[in-house]
């Protein structure tokens, strides 16, 4: 028992941040009990006070972990029932309740909470400049507006580069396989991501069988992915070209 309780500890730090920045649940843990010792109406503290110390009691207990972990069969999604917590909430309602009392003190921990809490998102890595109104690679906007037709779907193998931002884009470009295919956990296998994606070269003869079965109209390819006979041998022409990927047509295929 003490083995799962010391798991769910480390469960709820990796969840909290305590690695990076964990002035986020220590400004929810000083507003939950400053709560606790402040709130008066008591629908306002079954909202704000009760709930979330009730769920955070459940979740550190070990024998709520195991009911949970046996009946859903899943014990990697046991952190999300700290989504329910509702942090934001208690967080900005345990200021306001402060301002309220110590307006001068409330505010100067309001605002030293914000400057602790907050960071430049712009130091991201993940946050690049929009190119476009679409907030999408220009690069994928071009090339499905290339190969889309005027009426009805096509299917198109694309790069894994390439799958988050062609649907959003366009529903009337199918692709043999999604995202669920970059999530290691699912394990999930498909024989044309392993020919595109996992082979270190790519074998023409049987890729271009797979790609036909689909029927794939289309196949995009990085122009630096080794292959170990260009598709023009196997009935594709060199479509067109957007900065690095190649656009290859399957004559073959209406």
């Amino acid at each position: 028992m003490w083995g799962i309780f010391l798991e769910s500890v480390v469960i709820f730090q990796n969840y909290m941040g305590f690695h990076e920045n964990g002035w986020l649940a220590g400004l929810y843990l000083f507003a939950l009990l400053y709560l606790w010792l402040t709130e008066k109406d008591k629908r306002r503290r079954a909202i704000f006070v009760y709930a979330p110390t009730f769920l955070l009691l459940l979740f550190f207990c070990p024998l709520f972990r195991k009911v949970f972990v046996r009946l859903l069969e899943d014990s990697e999604t046991y952190y999300r029932l700290l989504w329910l917590l509702q942090m934001s909430l208690v967080s900005a309602y345990g200021l306001l309740r402060l301002c309220g009392r110590h307006r001068r003190i409330g505010l100067a921990v309001a605002c030293l909470a914000i400057v602790a809490c907050g960071d430049y998102v712009y130091d991201s890595e993940h946050i690049t400049k929009a190119e476009n109104a679409y907030h999408l690679p220009q690069e994928a906007l071009d090339i499905v507006d290339m190969v889309e037709p005027e009426e009805g779907r096509i299917t198109v193998l694309m790069p894994i580069d390439l799958l988050y931002f062609v649907r959003q884009y366009s529903t009337n470009i199918e692709l043999p396989y999604g995202r669920e295919m970059l999530i290691d956990r699912w394990n999930y296998y498909h024989p044309m991501y392993e020919a595109m994606e996992e082979a270190e070269v790519i074998e023409a003869e049987t890729f271009t069988e797979l790609a036909r079965e689909y029927p794939c109209a289309y196949i995009v390819l990085k122009e630096d992915r080794e292959i170990d006979r260009p598709l023009t041998d196997y009935g594709y022409d060199l479509y067109g070209q957007v900065g690095e990927y190649l656009i290859y047509q399957d004559t073959r295929t209406e």
